[in-house]
């Protein structure tokens, strides 16, 4: 209605100007036609800018604006009927006032069309335009005089309100339904619009969901493709594959091709049981981690781990498998499982042999020493080569026990060595000394000869070097007779040793030559029979002398002699300082107490240290050494380790709990037990030494001239090789300068270092520690081992324990673990020749 009324704004301004021009109103009253057209155009111009603005200012305020727009209109219409009026009331009938009725007329009749939506306004509008036309016509008598043209305008008024109401039914019914029209069209582009961008976002989201589903579906082959292990898709009914990646294949050693529709029921060890797996993981959904045999294409077995699940392929129920092959580890562990089965035979071996050696030499000792005894006596001819035969057969089973230990040393990986300063002269002569005689007897000559430039004094263990001589000479002479042994020693780079023995004796079968050096190997069985012997020998031999880093080898003619031949690495070391031996006090103050459950040991030891002039007090157990310790007085006591009611371990161990004097003897231990565990264990629980059985007479005389030698608890002189392999690894002149403090303060302050250092439990804390990890408490353990390690001139073990603790707090388990290791190795050495030394 505003855009329609836009063209009549200036419709009233020329209404006014042609009436007014027409009335002369400009000539006869200028002042009051300017007002009333500037007014007029002020209206129009409003009109205007109402009109212009409606969108700003109809949607900001829809009253205001219409009180606006219409109230300008009004005014235009009340202008105009106002100078109609006039017009009307001055001309009379004149064609003036016709004109200005006309203009009346047509103004209302455009309201009509023009304004019929709003009805009012064209009411308001008829009468302000009409009613000044009717009011003039009267007062200029139009009515009287002209009946007929007051009946038209009377009909004509009619008509316009009657053709209002009309158009406004029509108009705003019209209005309504284009409205209606136009709401259902914009609802229809509006829903039409919605639809499209619905229709838009689920392209893109389709299209998205597409490209995601594309791209997890690319993924998830990726990583069914890729996966580490094998993945097969099977029907639960025949377990016929559906489909397998590449690990599958590789694992099963079929190309894809062959393994998809194979089932694999026919690969499947147990059959049955995969049923049943497979209703569980049917019943379930899932069934995890059972394990499953089956077989590659080779044949080879393959074990697995499975995780199963209920899937759906295809459209089909399935079975995803996915199979960890286990092979690996399934024979680590069956390995691991052997390994202990091996480490508990060996240990159970070891056992056995420790219990053998001792149960023979147990009475092996007392045949050596009442042999001993017998040979002492007044014999015939007969009887003394009787007894000697006798003495010489128990010293050749000794030496098959010896080897039989050392064989299960090697096995063990346990065949101990030393690095001690020894005489390699004096080593060489000896032994071809001890096995002369033997090769008189049998017509046979035994030389030695060695180089100039074969150095004195050598580091390493003289007592290995000496058992392969003995093997190696003692088998020249076994199978040399009436003919001749020669023995060599010279000097190779390198601090090599070379030594060789050269016989004319029967030499080796050819076809024995490729085994001799293996265990329990000789020549032919014919050989032990006539010659005896383990066949231990040579390969003892063996493995010493590679452990010592030489080689061996031998040449020998069937019929014409063997020529054997050995290298060891020696380094040459400065020969020890000799101490002067104490004079020794009478022995016959001297009371020994014997603690022996054997009879014939006791006997055998009683009778050798009477023999040497003592005092001998034998017990049958530990229990009756202890009480005869407390109520009687002895200098001395040898201690069986094995024995009744108390054993000498635990007698030890209260001896050592008595006060004064009693709980100090020097106690030696009597044990049939060789292995190196066993006599640190003699240490350990407080003896002072230890005597292996059976013994010479010569070795019991050296240990009690060491421990009563001079009537004090120092060292007694011994071989000089013996005091530096014992010795080693202390500071001498740190014992020398604590035993002058001990002669100065009266009592042996030593021997107190010497069991606070054994008494403390270091290496178990340091254990503890570990299996706690408690780092902290480790470290402050090596710190303390290491403190005292020093003191007491222990510097490998010091500085293991300085090791150990600066990498506590770095070092992983395993790394401190082995550190450890080789600590309580070391200590437990250091311990066995501290408490040996003083």
């Amino acid at each position: 209605m505003a855009a329609r009324a836009s063209g009549g704004v200036i419709t009233y301004p020329l209404i006014i100007t042609f009436l007014c021009m027409g009335a002369g109103l400009p000539r006869t009253a200028p002042a009051a036609f300017a007002g009333l057209l500037g007014l007029t155009l002020s209206v129009a111009l409003a009109r205007h800018w109402l009109i212009w603005k409606f969108d700003a200012l109809y949607d900001r305020s829809p009253r205001l604006w219409q009180a606006g727009f219409f109230g300008g209109l009004l005014a235009s219409f009340a202008a105009v009927g106002g100078v109609i009026y006039w017009i009307v009331a001055q001309s009379g009938s004149a064609p003036l006032s016709i004109f200005a009725g006309c203009a009346a007329a047509a103004l209302s009749a455009l309201s009509v069309f023009v304004y019929a939506p709003v009805l009012w306004v064209v009411r308001v509008n008829n009468v302000l335009l009409l009613g000044p036309l009717v009011t003039g016509m009267t007062q200029a008598g139009w009515g009287l005089t002209e009946p007929a043209i007051a009946l038209s305008l009377a009909l004509y008024v009619v008509y316009l309100f009657w053709t209002a109401g009309q158009q406004h039914r029509e108009r705003w019914e019209a209005l309504a339904t284009s409205h209606q029209l136009a709401l259902h069209a914009a609802d229809l582009e509006r829903a039409h619009v919605e639809l499209r961008q619905a229709r838009d976002e689920l392209e893109r989201q389709v299209a998205e969901r597409t490209r995601e589903l594309e791209r997890t579906s690319r993924e998830y082959r990726e990583i069914f493709e890729n996966a580490h292990d094998p993945i097969l898709i099977f029907r639960p009914e025949d377990e016929k594959v559906l489909n397998v990646n590449r690990r599958a294949c590789e694992v099963y050693g079929l190309p894809r091709e062959e393994l998809i529709g194979l089932s694999l029921k026919s690969i499947s060890e147990d059959v049955e049981r995969g049923e049943q797996q497979i209703e569980e993981t049917l019943k379930e959904g899932v069934y995890n981690k059972f394990e499953s045999v089956q077989f590659r294409k080779d044949g080879s077995k393959i074990f697995l781990e499975i995780n199963a699940s209920k899937i759906e392929y295809e459209g089909k129920p399935a079975i995803l498998s996915v199979n960890r092959d286990v092979t690996d580890r399934r024979r680590a562990e069956e390995l691991r499982l052997a390994k202990e089965a091996a480490e508990r035979t060996a240990q159970a071996k070891a056992q056995f042999l420790a219990n053998m050696s001792h149960e023979i030499r147990t009475p092996m000792a007392g045949i050596i020493g009442v042999t001993d005894l017998l040979l002492k006596t007044e014999l015939g001819d007969r009887q003394r080569e009787y007894a000697r035969l006798i003495h010489t057969s128990a010293g050749s089973l000794l030496r098959v026990i010896d080897d039989i230990l050392d064989f299960s040393k090697i096995e063990a990986g346990k065949l101990g060595f030393e690095s001690v300063p020894f005489d390699l002269q004096a080593v060489l002569h000896d032994s071809v000394e001890l096995l002369r005689l033997g090769a008189l007897a049998r017509g046979t000559s035994l030389e030695l000869h060695t180089t100039e430039d074969l150095p004195s004094w050598v580091s390493g263990d003289p007592g290995r070097l000496r058992q392969v001589l003995l093997n190696l000479v003692g088998n020249a002479v076994k199978f040399t007779e009436d003919g001749w042994i020669r023995v060599s020693a010279r000097t190779e780079a390198g601090r090599r040793v070379h030594v060789r023995i050269q016989d004319s004796g029967i030499g080796v079968p050819v076809e024995a030559q490729g085994r001799l050096f293996e265990l329990f190997s000789q020549a032919d069985g014919s050989t032990a029979r006539v010659y005896g012997g383990t066949g231990l020998g040579l390969a003892i031999s063996k493995r010493i002398v590679e452990a010592m880093g030489g080689e061996i080898g031998f040449e020998s003619t069937p019929g014409k002699g063997s020529t054997f031949w050995f290298t060891v690495v020696l380094e040459p070391a400065a020969p020890p300082e000799m101490e002067k031996r104490p004079g020794e006090r009478p022995v016959r103050s001297r009371r020994i107490l014997a603690a022996e459950d054997n009879l014939i040991n006791q006997l055998v030891v009683a009778e050798e240290l009477k023999a040497l002039g003592y005092e001998v007090t034998p017990v049958g157990n530990g229990l009756e050494a202890v009480e005869a310790v407390k109520t009687g007085r002895y200098d001395l006591a040898l201690m069986d380790c094995q024995m009744p009611v108390l054993d000498g371990y635990q007698a030890t161990q209260q001896i050592r709990q008595l006060a004064g004097n009693p709980g100090r003897i020097p106690i030696i231990a009597l044990t049939a037990h060789a292995l190196r565990e066993d006599l640190e264990r003699c240490l350990a629980v407080g003896m002072n030494d230890y005597l292996t059985k059976p013994f010479r007479e010569e070795a019991l005389r050296q240990k009690l001239d060491r421990w009563l030698g001079d009537g004090t608890e120092v060292e007694a002189p011994v071989d000089a090789a013996e005091t530096s392999a014992e010795t080693e690894g202390i500071d001498r002149v740190l014992f020398d300068q604590f035993r002058e403090l001990a002669r100065a303060s009266g009592h042996d302050f030593l021997r107190q270092l010497a069991e606070g250092f054994r008494s403390r439990p270091h290496i178990s804390e340091m254990h503890a520690a570990l299996l706690h990890q408690d780092r902290k408490a480790l470290q402050f353990h090596a710190h303390s081992l290491k403190g005292s390690s020093s003191m007491l001139g222990a510097a490998r073990l010091s500085q293991l324990c300085a090791t150990l603790e600066h990498m506590t707090r770095e070092a992983t388990d395993e790394e401190c673990s082995r550190l450890l290791s080789q600590i309580e190795s070391e200590y437990t050495g250091f311990l066995f020749k501290l408490m040996a030394a003083v």
